[in-house]
């Protein structure tokens, strides 16, 4: 796994290389008051931080201690694949695009477990998870597979960024 910090690789690319390679939609969401997240690809990953990555499907290990915040709270943002998980019950979990399609923002996120829905902490817009739409195309996230195989999770993103 390879890291490299946002704005620093921005700095270091021609504006025109960096929207054909990570779409403008990463640009906007790039700020002085930025999350400060850093960009991870690579095709594969180690799993001593209790995930794996391969092509666009992401394993996780949920007894790993990286995930324990899922496990205590019921939810998780996990800005390495930048993916939020929500955990329905021990036999059920849902994954989401942690991107905020208002503004694209991805760290600051919150639950409101009284009406299941993802609250975006930089404007106050929520949104709902189970994974269907709520009428208009931008008040949702992005759904991502899960699958459930004794104690891994594998979800399957329709998009991965890859350098």
């Amino acid at each position: 796994m390879k890291k490299i910090d946002r704005r620093k690789f921005l700095s270091n690319v021609c504006p025109a290389v960096a929207i054909s390679l990570v779409g403008a939609s990463f640009l906007e969401s790039c700020s002085k008051d930025s999350d400060g997240d850093d960009l991870v690809y690579g095709s594969n990953t180690s799993g001593s931080s209790g995930f794996t990555v391969e092509g666009n499907n992401v394993e996780i290990e949920l007894t790993h201690p990286s995930f324990a915040e899922l496990n205590s709270k019921g939810w998780m943002n996990f800005t390495a694949q930048q993916i939020l998980i929500l955990k329905i019950s021990d036999s059920s979990y849902r994954a989401f695009t942690n991107s905020c399609p208002h503004q694209g923002v991805r760290n600051s996120w919150s639950y409101d477990e009284s009406d299941n829905r993802f609250v975006c902490g930089r404007h106050g817009n929520s949104y709902p998870s189970d994974c269907t739409s709520s009428g208009t195309t931008g008040n949702i996230l992005e759904c991502y597979n899960t699958v459930l195989a004794g104690q891994k999770l594998q979800i399957t993103k329709s998009w991965f960024l890859s350098l």
